[in-house]
């Protein structure tokens, strides 16, 4: 499926579809944290994720969510190709 002019980045919609936005203060830091872990490593480890996000914190999800998130993005984008 090829995105749409108004289409979500798969590490976008794995945030939505986790449940890992709550309040949004974190989220924009998270996303591109994500997006630099991913464009450098796309199957990271859970050490790997913990680490690349380290920099931000949430006081929401507790970062289960966000590990989650971020494990179903990379996994949708090796799927796709990206």
């Amino acid at each position: 499926m090829s995105p749409g002019p108004l289409s979500l980045h798969p590490i976008q919609q794995a945030f939505i579809d986790c449940g890992a936005v709550q309040c949004g203060f974190c989220t924009p830091g998270m996303v591109m944290a994500a997006k630099a872990l991913l464009d450098k490593n796309p199957d990271p480890t859970e050490e790997d994720i913990k680490e690349a996000m380290k920099g931000n914190l949430c006081r929401c999800t507790g970062y289960v969510k966000i590990l989650e998130a971020v494990k179903r993005a990379a996994q949708i984008m090796r799927k796709e190709g990206r």
